[in-house]
């Protein structure tokens, strides 16, 4: 992970050093296409935002006495397809595969238990960006939308009713900003995104690690390096 984060700093680097550089443009009418596509290379940091129940509260024998969700690294792999609607608005369309790891750890009066839900989504995020002005080889951008995903993959078969449990469709709100980087053949956007579930995930199964919470919903954190 921290050799992994080294080369995309210096990557970025070496790009912005070339972006500032006023003896070239690249690609000077790359943004006047209505559409245009790419793929894009992620790695994420997931947890849970949890709500404890009433039972945790009213019958602590019985349920944990701490719960905490922990974030843990994961990554993803997707599409671009991207719309021109004006000089400073695209819509885009990110078909993505995102593999997530997500951990609840439950402290007990004698103990303590740590609850790992890994699985793999299937998204489709529909995102607006704003762009800024282009200067030089680089331009400024937000971008915010939804996104619908559903859980796939053998790994969700696996888990039994005596453990912590999640629903298998997700919906959230994602807001991110980033920054587009014209090279010579490509355009190179490094972008981070933050993404706030909207649902509540917890599936009511009869145990203690269910009935402690009364709500579960993801949030992530992701670096995404888009190329287009």
């Amino acid at each position: 992970m921290k050799s992994f984060s080294l080369l995309v700093l210096s990557l970025f680097v070496i790009l912005k050093v070339q972006a500032q550089d006023p003896r070239w443009t690249n690609l000077p009418f790359y943004d006047d296409k209505f559409m245009h596509y790419g793929f894009t290379l992620g790695v994420n940091a997931s947890g849970f935002k949890s709500k404890v129940s009433s039972d945790y509260l009213s019958n602590p024998a019985d349920t944990a006495m701490n719960v905490t969700p922990t974030y843990t690294p994961g990554f993803s792999l997707g599409f671009i397809v991207n719309f021109r609607l004006h000089d400073h608005f695209d819509l885009r369309v990110l078909p993505t595969v995102g593999f997530y790891s997500r951990s609840i750890t439950y402290d007990f009066a004698n103990s303590s238990e740590t609850q790992s839900i890994e699985s793999t989504f299937m998204e489709i995020p529909l995102m607006l960006k704003y762009k800024s002005m282009r200067r030089g080889n680089s331009r400024m951008y937000v971008l915010g939308g939804f996104k619908a995903g559903i859980e796939a993959g053998a790994k969700k078969k696996q888990r039994k009713p005596s453990d912590l449990r999640t629903n298998g469709f997700d919906f959230c709100l994602d807001m991110g900003v980033g920054m587009d980087i014209y090279c010579p053949l490509f355009k190179f956007s490094p972008e981070i995104r933050f993404s706030h579930g909207l649902l509540n995930l917890l599936n009511n199964d009869p145990n203690i690690y269910s009935s402690s919470l009364s709500r579960l919903s993801s949030n992530t954190i992701s670096l995404f390096l888009n190329f287009e």
